[in-house]
């Protein structure tokens, strides 16, 4: 008969300590917190009841779960990760408790938990959140710790393509954002405005421009260099992401730098904070509100932008593809096929019109495929 779990309490640390599932946990701290340790204790036997063990074969929603995100984490990006979790967060506490079988989890509850969050507006949202759910209940049949994915057949329909942002809603969208004048550094705006010009002129992704460190900066090579970044875990032989910096860029960064501002990243808000996908999507948002731009117009349109503008003006697909830090050209020919959709239409209009008037390098396309890491 296997012994019961008791705390007992550990001098060196000063925590309440107890062995759970072949683990030692902390329960509380402070010797006079015995009651909050054994509540504690409490709780996570419960818990460790309702989501038993793999081998078990009656594992709970929330169990699956937990599992799949042991596994992930070696194996996912770390941003990648924590967003997946946000969505698993909130589907386990809706029916976390189920039991995985055909009988106690159904289609149903996956359709009902996507039409019961108002808040997810987009069709684009709701498909995404349909597929990461489907994540873990699809890796743990390939496992065969359940029989089936008991939600497979469940689907939203995709959202609207996401489009580069045109030249004109850029300008636009800098003129807004300028706010009040400050009387020592730049302005609050004037720090989303580098911001929105380093992801403009390089194609970088909103996430990998947040993150980006003194340290991954070569000025004197006009080049950054990522060890770590989205594709990192996805590569068989993990190669850095390189984006190459032209003159305008490379003033910019001189321009930050010689502010000496404390701290290890380039780009930080009015508040000293680095830049987030949510303080990023507020900033927008006020931004297209101000500017009078379309809802649709995202910080990720400006890498679209990026790479339309690169196939207009005759990047071959492999640098482009380098450029914008693709492991293949499959995703980059989205923009080779839109590209040269345009080129075409226009100048077949050009022909009609007996025109002669050659279509500005600046012309943005107005649409473009997204790519599944388009987010902002």
């Amino acid at each position: 008969m296997p012994q019961t779990s008791r705390p007992w309490f550990r001098k060196q640390t000063g925590w309440w300590m107890a062995q759970v599932n072949h683990k030692q946990e902390k329960l509380a701290k402070g010797k006079e917190n015995k009651r909050e340790a054994e509540q504690k204790l409490r709780d996570l036997l419960s818990l460790q009841a309702a989501n038993p063990q793999p081998d078990s074969g009656r594992l709970t929603v929330a169990a699956v779960i937990d599992l799949y995100i042991e596994f992930a984490k070696s194996r996912l990006d770390p941003t990648t990760l924590e967003e997946r979790k946000r969505y698993f967060q909130a589907f386990a506490e809706a029916h976390g408790f189920r039991a995985v079988n055909d009988r106690d989890c159904l289609p149903y509850h996956l359709t009902a938990w996507i039409d019961s969050k108002p808040e997810w507006q987009s069709d684009w949202t709701k498909n995404h959140a349909v597929a990461i759910i489907h994540r873990p209940f699809n890796w743990a049949a390939k496992q065969r710790l359940i029989a089936a994915n008991p939600f497979r057949g469940v689907t939203h329909r995709p959202g609207a393509p996401r489009r580069p942002m045109t030249d004109d809603e850029f300008k636009r969208l800098v003129v807004a954002s300028h706010g009040r004048q400050v009387k020592v550094g730049p302005n609050p705006g004037d720090r989303f405005v580098e911001f929105l010009r380093f992801l403009r002129l390089t194609g970088a992704r909103p996430c990998e421009a947040s993150k980006l460190r003194w340290t991954d900066i070569n000025l004197d090579s006009a080049v950054v260099m990522l060890v770590k970044h989205k594709s990192t875990k996805t590569q068989r032989t993990p190669k850095p992401r390189v984006i190459s910096l032209d003159a305008e860029i490379v003033r910019l960064l001189i321009t930050i730098r010689a502010r000496n501002e404390v701290g290890e990243f380039v780009f930080y808000n009015h508040r000293g904070t680095t830049w987030n996908r949510s303080n990023l999507s507020l900033r927008l948002q006020r931004g297209r509100k101000k500017a009078n731009i379309p809802p649709d117009a995202k910080l990720y349109g400006l890498r679209h932008a990026f790479g339309t503008r690169a196939i207009l003006n005759g990047v071959d697909i492999k640098t482009l593809a380098e450029l914008m830090g693709h492991t293949t050209t499959r995703v980059t020919e989205h923009y080779v096929h839109i590209a040269g959709n345009v080129a075409h239409l226009h100048a077949a209009l050009q022909k009609v019109n007996g025109s002669v008037t050659p279509l500005p390098v600046s012309a943005t396309p107005p649409a473009v495929e997204s790519h599944p890491d388009a987010r902002m």
